[in-house]
């Protein structure tokens, strides 16, 4: 596993933490890797649905279980819970340290979500960076691949070119169409 700088930042930070970036940069991962004592995925649907059916559900998990650490990935997937961490962390010093992780920050503020101003540090990963990589970049894969960590690592590279073209597709369907960002997608596309 590729060190990542964020991380000791993180571990050290004495708030709450917000990572947001694109897909597939590392953010679980590297939020893994920080061993926090409870871990909900929003990606994961019935996860999604428990969480979206019952906003005291995560209140009554703390309650419960009193973790010291509390990973929630993919929080974009329901912003409404943004509230329930501030009420969290506005309630005193028993609440927990959350460990925050999203994918589109675009769409937490285009859904007016509260992104914790004041109580929470907002962090931005991309791809890997030379100091992650001990300054021995392969210029030729970072030229063909990108940065991000799967594509750049794949030791085969007709994988990681078929990796990327695979991002790069939904990526365009998903991001750029869906939310209407582009109106000629066939020309933002070859562009």
């Amino acid at each position: 596993m590729i060190h990542r700088l964020l991380s000791a930042k993180l571990r050290s930070a004495r708030k709450s933490c917000l990572v947001l970036g694109p897909r597939q940069a590392g953010k679980s991962t590297l939020m893994k890797s920080l061993s926090p004592d409870l871990t909900i995925n929003l990606a994961a649907e019935s996860e999604f649905f428990r969480f979206s059916s019952d906003p005291r559900l995560l209140e009554s998990i703390l309650e419960g279980q009193k973790p010291k650490t509390v990973f929630i990935d993919e929080i974009q997937r329901i912003p409404s819970l943004l509230n329930t961490i501030q009420a969290i962390l506005d309630d005193g010093a028993q609440a927990p340290k959350f460990l925050l992780s999203g994918s589109s920050a675009r769409k937490l503020k285009r859904g007016q979500a509260n992104l914790l101003p004041g109580r929470i540090f907002t962090y931005e990963l991309s791809g890997l960076c030379a100091a992650e990589l001990d300054y021995e970049i392969k210029l030729d894969r970072a030229l063909v691949c990108g940065m991000l960590p799967e594509p750049y690592l794949e030791p085969d590279a007709a994988a990681s070119v078929k990796l990327l073209r695979s991002y790069a597709s939904t990526y365009l369907k998903e991001k750029i169409q869906a939310e209407t960002l582009v109106r000629n997608i066939e020309g933002f596309a070859r562009f």
